[in-house]
């Protein structure tokens, strides 16, 4: 029996794609709405007196925009609201020792927008960045 290097040098490992992913454990929000590898965090706040939604998105992929920001489109049963972002500067951090990124991301609204957020069963929301849309089904 002899030695070989090639069998010495591959791989042993699975690759990431064929394991299931272990989702981050996030105590810093309230779980809205998921995906297979995503979850989003959604919570409504006040600053000064307006409202606004804070967005916390972990997920496999990192969000890096300049200037253009991005949209958050809540589907409803008939019907569609679409907010914009507060910042048009948005980046995701690495979360340590793990494959996923964290993206924090604030949205303007009014208060009828708020009511009807809160008020109607939502089905699904959708994250426009650049030119990616990220759908997320609402728990």
């Amino acid at each position: 029996m002899g030695f070989s290097f090639s069998n010495f040098l591959k791989s042993k490992k699975e690759p990431i794609s064929n394991q299931p992913i272990q989702k981050i454990n996030f105590e810093g929000g309230t779980k809205y709405a998921e995906n297979e590898t995503s979850d989003v965090y959604l919570d409504f706040e006040e600053l000064g007196g307006f409202p606004f939604i804070k967005t916390i998105l972990i997920g496999d992929f990192p969000i890096k925009v300049k200037r253009d920001g991005c949209t958050l489109t809540f589907l409803f049963e008939n019907e569609t609201l679409t907010i914009h972002s507060d910042n048009t500067d948005i980046e995701s951090n690495s979360i340590k020792n793990s494959p996923f990124y964290i993206s924090e991301i604030d949205f303007e609204i009014d208060e009828n927008q708020a009511t009807k957020i809160k008020n109607n069963p939502v089905l699904r929301i959708e994250y426009a960045i650049k030119n990616e849309t990220y759908s997320f089904k609402t728990v």
